[in-house]
């Protein structure tokens, strides 16, 4: 300040010199233009060749609590703290800090990386949907529970069919107890029914009319409770029985319904043995053998021992088993243990599903708790850290005024406030999402193995 005093004087005098000896005007003006320079050159010796009110320049922190949380980290955030190091840095700027200029060399130098807890509440998924494999084999060997199962009844429709078993008449019995077990099939199955030996008679004369009868009265779709009555009342027992055949036509019916994921079921019901001539054994092998993979159970109605052991060889050449029933009531019931069954694994799906759905509620629910611990570790740690650089500027007198120690610490609580009502507002509003999502899937569960159940009981 001295220097520009003399230097203005100077200038002064030699102005006033000037005007007084009349010097040359040309002279003047390089008098004036070096005191110019002089004044200059003073000037930048005073402020050691910067300007004297120039500062350390900072990014202007964040006002924006979204943008708060993405502009660290810090120079010194986390595990990078260093007291003294920080200290060092506080050292460096100039005194006559603002408030503002002050609160943003804090956040330059001690904001957390918050990145990693955003991260995690941006792509959380509160979704909870157990994947418990659901029952849907009927009478598997292996207990397997394929994804696709594919049902075909072969229904004995010979003159002895017509006979009397206690309870009623055999085929009128057989249909009520098939029309029951189809109406209960699993979820997703599909069904058929193909009739043998309902056409011509029992008779000699019609023997070769009747071998050849074997039809598809419904074909493999899902179950109608309609269309599939009117498919049971189109025929009546009259004739042969041509096993073998109908055994031999289920494959075509089956025909591209194969793979690891399929299940092929044939169901046969039958009071006698072949009786056309063909090799139920040897069709029911090729069957199961083949691409399609069937599985041929023989339910025995009213058959006599021949009869038993015969198709009990059929029924281990096809991979199932043979059932002998003597009346009505104990054909109704045999078909109705499959369901027994299937209820009972609908019941353990139940319960397993339910612990699932809190098994994956509470993994979930531990990601999110840890990821909202760790957020309230950070700015915890952040504040704590801020307070104590400020009041190292104020100690230092870095501050513009004391009044500004005031408003700096308001604006770190402040930051704290934010930081804290944010992590509130999310982290609750999934771990709301969390425990809803929770209850429904256990409400869903709950409701569809009781609602399996109960159809398979009934």
């Amino acid at each position: 300040m001295r220097k520009k005093i003399v230097v203005a004087r100077t200038y002064l005098f030699l102005l006033f010199f000037a005007r007084c000896q009349l010097v040359n005007l040309r002279k003047i003006s390089w008098l004036l233009l070096s005191f110019l320079f002089l004044i200059a050159c003073s000037q930048q010796e005073e402020s050691g060749g910067t300007n004297a009110s120039s500062k350390p320049q900072v990014k202007q922190a964040a006002n924006n609590v979204e943008d708060m949380l993405r502009e660290g980290p810090g120079k010194y955030a986390g595990d990078k703290y260093d007291e003294e190091k920080v200290k060092a840095e506080l050292d460096k700027l100039p005194n006559n800090l603002t408030a503002d200029e002050a609160y943003s060399h804090l956040v330059a130098l001690l904001a957390e990386d918050y990145k990693p807890e955003l991260e995690i509440l941006n792509k959380f998924d509160t979704t909870i949907r157990t994947n418990i494999k659901k029952p849907g084999g009927v009478n598997t060997p292996e207990g397997e529970l394929p994804k696709q199962v594919n049902v075909e009844i072969l229904l004995d429709a010979s003159g002895s069919m017509a006979g009397r078993v206690s309870g009623g008449v055999k085929m009128d019995l057989a249909k009520g107890a098939i029309r029951n077990f189809v109406s209960k099939l699993p979820e997703g199955a599909q069904v058929a029914l193909r009739v043998y030996g309902h056409k011509g008679s029992n008779q000699q004369k019609d023997k070769e009319l009747s071998c050849k009868s074997t039809e598809v009265v419904y074909p493999l779709g899902a179950y109608d409770e309609s269309s599939f009555q009117k498919s049971l009342d189109k025929f009546r027992p009259t004739g042969w029985t041509p096993l073998a055949a109908a055994i031999e036509q289920a494959k075509s019916d089956l025909s591209g319904k194969t793979g690891e994921k399929v299940e092929n079921i044939i169901y046969v019901v039958s009071d006698g043995i072949e009786t056309c001539g063909g090799d139920p054994v040897k069709a029911a092998k090729e069957l199961h053998q083949s691409e399609i993979q069937a599985i041929v159970n023989i339910i025995g109605f009213d058959v006599d021992n021949e009869g038993q052991r015969a198709l009990k060889k059929v029924a281990e050449a096809g991979g199932g088993k043979y059932t002998t029933v003597n009346t009505g009531e104990d054909l109704r019931k045999h078909l109705e243990e499959e369901y027994e069954r299937l209820a009972d694994e609908w019941e353990m799906w139940g319960t397993e599903s339910y612990l699932e759905a809190s098994k994956l509620w509470s993994e979930k629910w531990e990601t999110l708790d840890k990821a909202e611990v760790t957020m309230i570790d950070k700015y915890a740690r952040e504040r704590d850290r801020m307070l104590k650089a400020k009041d190292y500027l104020a100690e230092k007198g870095k501050l513009e005024e004391e009044s500004t120690k005031y408003t700096l610490d308001e604006k770190i609580w402040d930051r704290w406030r934010l930081f804290n009502k944010y992590r509130l507002d999310n982290f609750g509003r999934l771990k709301d999402q969390l425990e809803q999502a929770e209850r429904e899937e256990k409400q869903r569960v709950e409701e569809k193995a009781k609602e399996m159940e109960e159809k398979y009981r009934q």
